[in-house]
Formats: structure tokens, C-alpha cells, sequence
């Protein structure tokens, strides 16, 4: 079976490898902005492609966060289900923006400052993960109590 920290350190090597996407979906999205009028509509599809790189891998990244930590959010400790319930929600809500960024009409610089919003809000929401959900006090193999003055 594999162990709480081995899946600490697999959703975080993940998260590096979405930080990686989401820094070429800031760089194109940036691209856009630095543009004149006409540049700018030759580097849209950069960023369209930057975002739908970022899609198919975020997705990836949510269905194995969500059937690594589901299992053992809900036991874990007393906060597990309401973390549970949070992952979720704001899994839904990950899927929703990344989608609608996918299909995203209009002058491509409302385009890049969209991506680049998205951009920070999921770098965000990843920071927050680590430290909520992923943090080693609270996906540790051993059963130490921390704070325990005595037994």
C-alpha cells in the first residue's frame, strides 16, 4: 500500500509540473499583452494552445489528487470530510474556469488578461493545497500526535 508521504510527494511533483505549464500560460499570455494589435492576433493561438496544454494536464492532475486523497481525507482527522467537501468544490470550480478559458471569445488582450488571472489563481489554489491538504503534519506515515505533552 502506499503511504501517506509517498503520495505527499507524488500530488507535489505534480504540482511542479503544473507550475511549469502554468509559467508558459503567463509567458504567452504576457506575449499577448506586450503586442501590438496585429502581433497580438498571431500570438493568440500560442496562448490557446498554452491553455489547452494546461487543461488536459490539470484534469489529469485532479482525477489522481482526487482518488489519492478522497480515500484517506475523510478519516484523517476531524477537519477530513470539510476538506473533503473544499477539494471538491474547488475542484468543480477548477474544471469550470479551465474550460471556459478553453472557449474564451473576444480581443485577444481580454483573452491574456483572463489566462493570466487564471494563471495566478491557480498558483494560488496549489500553495494552498500544499499547505491544507498536503502539508507532512497532516499526510504522515507514522501515528506521533504532535502538541502530546504525555501519554
Amino acid at each position: 500500500m502506499i503511504g501517506y508521504d509517498e503520495r505527499r510527494k507524488l500530488l507535489t511533483a505534480q504540482h511542479d509540473r503544473l507550475r511549469v505549464l502554468i509559467g508558459a500560460l503567463r509567458s504567452a499570455a504576457g506575449s499577448v499583452l506586450a503586442a501590438e494589435d496585429i502581433e497580438a492576433l498571431q500570438l493568440i493561438g500560442r496562448l490557446r494552445r498554452a491553455v489547452e496544454e494546461l487543461e488536459l494536464q490539470f484534469y489529469a492532475h485532479l482525477a489522481s489528487e482526487e482518488a489519492t486523497l478522497e480515500p484517506i481525507l475523510s478519516r484523517i482527522d476531524a477537519w477530513g470530510p470539510i476538506r473533503l467537501d473544499l477539494l471538491r468544490a474547488e475542484h468543480a470550480h477548477q474544471r469550470a474556469v479551465l474550460a471556459a478559458m478553453r472557449v474564451a471569445e473576444g480581443a485577444p488582450y481580454s483573452i491574456a488578461r483572463r489566462a493570466a488571472s487564471l494563471a495566478e489563481d491557480l498558483l494560488a489554489d496549489i500553495a494552498a493545497e500544499e499547505r491544507d491538504l498536503l502539508a507532512p503534519e497532516l499526510l504522515r506515515d507514522d501515528a506521533v500526535c504532535l502538541d502530546q505533552s504525555d501519554a
